[in-house]
This record gives structure tokens, C-alpha cells and sequence, in this order.
């Protein structure tokens, strides 16, 4: 997903916790920019959060990393002593617990689905591996596999691994290159590419209009480690955080049939154009010195007005927490601010409830959290 070892084996143990959120209330922050007071809470304790997503009933799951767990929370945050379902999951490295969604339909379907690295064997390469299953109860049923990608190369980053539907119930993975750059320019390999499937009665297929051909499931490619991307509310676009290697760490507006540049022997351009490319995009924010871009989320609640509207990440090198204010196209960015979150560092994944309260993963010292930006009130 990210780079160079980020993610060291990290754990805490799994317990039924009822966590006041009052008690790890900070002093009222400030975002400068436009004057938003707000806090910054610790909503649970959570062992190497990575993927989150929130139910319709107000409830999240998250992934654990290491473990190969899901977890489950309550709205007012107790977390379900037993795991919804634990993965035989590779944890090494990047490898692990990556991305978490729910199905377009899943008030009446109950679906969820999971990427994680699937451990190996005698016979078998660890396989980035998109899987699903009905919750029931609090509980994993019907768990099937929808597509592998095995990990030939031995490579233990660059996994991408995230899954997210857009507001046609499409569904969208991201896969890092898998430590093999060339294929990423490649349309007919998987690796380095955002993918677009449909939803039919036996699981996932290509969607018929993806630009590569109907049965190719590749949507963009030239990517080299998408860990996560999100959708503009407003026109439909996919926004990816882009890893890069020594330089051009990306946030991109990813369009089907567009090429980002990653290949062989690839050297930095910046926000330079790439004549050698059929439908090079340039990055819209690009940063050298290199930061790792992670969790990637357009706000669109009411609990925070003055930032609807605007696209925030994560990054994992430092922590911080940035907004970007986009111009009346939508396509790129007039002004990035930095968050303060007062010591708290926003490392993994990015999302809103209901309420329109931010929540982040984050690690550290003492396992993790899952942490929310709420109203100073």
C-alpha cells in the first residue's frame, strides 16, 4: 500500500469496551483558514484500523491489519467481543487486512466486502484477495471469493487493495503494481490500475463499458500504489491518493481510460506533462519530499458547513490531516490547508457518519484508535 515498511507489526487485544468519548476530549482546535472550532475525540481503541466503513443503522466495521479480523462497533461505541469473521490473512509488510465496503443494497442483502492478502502455501502465492459475505447477527455468513490476485513477484508493498461503490452501485478496486512497474502500463495485467466491475447473480464481471475492452476490467492504469480513492459527490469522479516512490507522491482525478505515468525506469516530473503517453493525466497536487498519502474523503456532512464540499486525505509519513478547496470545475485544487488535529496524527483511513463527524485511523505507542473531529460546542 504505502512504502519501505510502513506497516510494522503492530497489536492490542480484542476486548468489549464501552468508550467514553468525553475522555480523551482535547482543547478546542481552529482551522485557520476558515475559523471552524471543532475537537478532536478518540471514538475506540482499535488494533491497526485500516479499512472502515459505517452501516446504514449507524454502526462501523473496520478491518484489523495484523489479526485478519473485522471488527464491528456500535454507534455509541462498544465493540462486539467476538470478530465478525477472521481472514487467513498475510499481515507482512504492507500486506494484511486492506480495504472494507458494503453493498449498494445491503439493508436488504446484508453484503460486505473485504481485500486482504490471503496467506500462501506450498502451492499458492499470498493473493491479494476481494472477498464477501452476508453480516448476520454480528456474524460472517456465506463467505465467498469474487477475484485473486496473486502476489508472484514476492513483493511485500505496493498492494493498493481498496473497494469502494459509487452512486450507480459500481464497483471499484484499486491494485498497487506489486513491486512490477512495467505491467502497470500493461492493460491486460491487473496490477497498477483502478478496476471497475458491475454486480451480477454470480458475483462480479468487467463492466461492459470500461475503456479497455468489455471483458477487461481495468479502468486506469499507470498507477503505482492507489491506497485508497473516494468519489466527488458532485460530478461522479474518482479521487485517488497515489503512493509514488522517492518523489511524486499524488492526489489524482482519476478518468476511465487515462494513463498516470507510473512504468520502468519512471523519473520525477512533477505536474509535468509525459508526451510519451497516449492519455497521460497529470496529478492535480503533487509532493516531493514524499509523504504517503492514505485515507481520501469529500465532506459532505452538516456538522462542519464551511467544509462541505471540499476533498480531505491523510497522510501516514507525518500524520497530517489536509482540506482541499477545489475550483468551479472540479478538477483542480485552488487552496490546500493543513488540520490541526492538537498531537493527534491522522494515518490510515478517512470517513464521515451521519452526523457529519470526521473519523481516522491512526497507530501508534499503543496499538491505535479510531479518532473523530467533531463541533466545538
Amino acid at each position: 500500500m504505502l512504502k519501505r515498511g510502513l506497516f510494522s507489526a503492530l497489536s492490542a487485544v480484542g476486548v468489549l469496551l464501552l468508550v467514553s468519548v468525553l475522555q480523551a476530549q482535547t482543547r478546542p482546535l481552529t482551522d485557520p483558514a476558515t475559523g471552524t472550532r471543532y475537537r478532536v475525540e478518540r471514538f475506540i481503541e482499535a488494533n491497526f484500523p485500516v479499512g472502515m466503513v459505517f452501516l446504514p443503522d449507524g454502526r462501523l466495521l473496520y478491518n484489523e491489519k495484523t489479526t485478519g479480523n473485522v471488527r464491528l462497533v456500535s454507534a455509541d461505541g462498544v465493540r462486539q467481543l467476538a470478530p465478525v469473521v477472521t481472514l487467513p490473512t498475510d499481515a507482512l509488510q504492507e500486506r494484511g487486512m486492506l480495504g472494507i465496503a458494503i453493498d449498494p443494497d445491503f439493508e436488504d442483502n446484508g453484503r460486505v466486502y473485504v481485500v486482504h492478502t490471503r496467506r500462501g502455501d506450498a502451492r499458492n502465492f499470498p493473493t491479494n484477495t476481494l472477498v464477501r459475505f452476508r453480516l448476520v447477527d454480528g456474524t460472517a455468513q456465506d463467505l465467498e471469493t469474487l477475484a485473486r490476485y496473486p502476489i508472484t513477484s514476492g513483493e511485500l508493498l505496493h498492494n493498493g487493495g481498496n473497494v469502494h461503490f459509487n452512486a450507480e452501485g459500481k464497483l471499484f478496486l484499486s491494485l498497487g503494481d506489486f513491486g512490477l512497474p512495467q505491467n502497470a502500463q500493461d492493460p491486460a495485467a491487473p496490477h497498477g490500475k483502478i478496476h471497475r466491475f458491475i454486480l451480477t447473480e454470480d458475483g462480479i464481471a468487467p463492466d461492459p463499458t470500461n475503456p479497455f475492452g468489455a471483458n477487461n476490467s481495468a479502468y486506469a492504469l499507470g498507477l503505482r500504489n492507489p491506497f485508497d480513492f473516494t468519489f466527488d459527490p458532485e460530478t461522479g469522479h474518482v479521487w485517488a491518493a497515489e503512493v509514488g516512490p522517492s518523489c511524486d507522491d499524488e492526489i489524482n482525478l482519476v478518468l476511465a481510460g487515462f494513463n498516470y505515468g507510473w512504468r520502468e525506469n519512471y523519473t520525477c516530473v512533477g505536474k509535468q506533462l509525459i508526451p510519451s503517453l497516449t492519455l497521460y493525466m497529470p496529478p492535480v497536487l503533487t509532493f516531493t519530499p514524499v509523504e504517503a498519502p492514505t485515507g481520501i474523503h469529500f465532506y459532505q456532512g452538516d456538522a462542519f458547513p464551511e467544509w462541505r464540499g471540499n476533498l480531505f486525505f491523510c497522510n501516514w509519513n507525518f500524520g497530517d490531516l489536509r482540506r482541499v478547496v477545489l475550483d468551479t470545475t472540479r478538477t483542480r485544487a485552488l487552496e490546500v490547508h493543513d488540520i490541526p488535529l492538537g498531537g493527534e496524527k491522522c494515518r490510515l483511513d478517512l470517513l464521515e457518519d451521519a452526523n457529519g463527524y470526521l473519523y481516522f485511523g491512526t497507530v501508534g505507542g499503543g496499538g491505535g484508535a479510531i479518532m473523530r473531529i467533531v463541533p466545538d460546542r
